[in-house]
């Protein structure tokens, strides 16, 4: 990755992070938001790879973990670096995405993204049954049609001509 994008993608960053702190909670419907934050790294795995997507899913759950007050520190850290390494490498390793297997990608890095911060967090089972038909589901189909408008935008019309 060069200097500038490097700076790209801190530029990005930055701004899915403060669109998910201020903006999300506007676009909630009945209590569900998208998740910008997972939509960044999901992006940025896709587009630079495993590596890339590991230090930005790390930075970027390291960043909500300082913000959010939660007990845990380092859970959103842990699940969010797994999410961009696993999506890095299957860009990287198995298969070029086009636009519906990325959303595709795209909702299975949130539930993983989800699993793995219950699973770290320790929750019960039925605490964590409850938020996955509850939260989860809802916020992963809502982030991924935000996330496939704002694939489908960044990739840019290609014409024939």
């Amino acid at each position: 990755m060069s200097n500038r994008g490097w700076l790209w993608t801190l530029l990005l960053f930055v701004l899915a992070f403060a669109v998910q702190t201020t903006v999300a909670e506007w676009l909630q419907i009945l209590g569900v938001g998208p998740d910008f934050v997972v939509i960044f790294i999901v992006s940025v795995a896709i587009r630079y790879g495993a590596a890339a997507g590991c230090l930005w899913g790390f930075l970027a759950g390291f960043t909500q973990d300082v913000y959010a007050p939660v007990e845990w520190l380092g859970a959103n850290s842990i699940a969010m670096t797994i999410v961009g390494f696993a999506v890095g490498q299957l860009e990287e390793r198995f298969l070029t995405l086009n636009l519906p297997a990325k959303v595709g990608v795209l909702g299975l890095a949130f539930f993983v993204n989800d699993m793995f911060y219950f699973l770290i967090t320790g929750l019960e089972k039925d605490v964590v049954t409850t938020l996955f038909v509850a939260k989860t589901v809802p916020e992963s189909v809502y982030t991924m049609i935000l996330g496939g408008i704002l694939f489908y935008l960044s990739s840019g019309k290609k014409s024939n001509v």
